[in-house]
């Protein structure tokens, strides 16, 4: 039995330090950064029991994650996976921050701001840095 570090139930995924939530606009579209509320930034999260959470989004009903995208490379934009998607979710270093890495990867990607300056600012997965880096970081807020 692993150690839930995160309650199920419903959270809004936000920026750590600029509030906007992580979601997506519809089923197609790529994850997103935005000031706006609505359930397609309301995330259910369920532990595995083990070792790992998957995040569904409500509106859409799609996970966060890709079906397509090598877990353990950059990738500049995420479109939501079909199937539920595995990640760990770790403490940061500042109070109520969280890392979020595909499972997968074994903590060489984490979930970021992408690159890509485009609007609405998309989410994607990076290479993990040694130390935290401010778009590294997010907040899991129950609602």
């Amino acid at each position: 039995m692993g150690n839930q570090l995160i309650a199920n139930g419903r959270y809004r995924i936000q920026t750590a330090f600029r509030r906007e939530h992580l979601g997506e606009l519809h089923a197609e579209a790529p994850l997103s950064l935005l000031p706006e509320e609505g359930d397609n930034f309301t995330w259910e999260v369920a532990f595995d029991g083990t070792d790992s959470y998957t995040l569904r989004n409500v509106e859409t009903g799609s996970y966060l994650g890709d079906d397509e995208a090598p877990q353990t490379e950059h990738v500049p934009v995420l479109r939501g996976a079909s199937k539920p998607f595995p990640w760990k979710i770790e403490r940061g270093p500042e109070p109520e921050t969280f890392t979020l890495s595909p499972k997968g990867s074994s903590g060489k990607t984490r979930l970021a701001f992408s690159l890509l300056r485009i609007y609405p600012p998309p989410v994607a997965w990076m290479p993990a840095s040694g130390d935290y880096r401010p778009d590294e970081l997010w907040r899991l807020v129950k609602i």
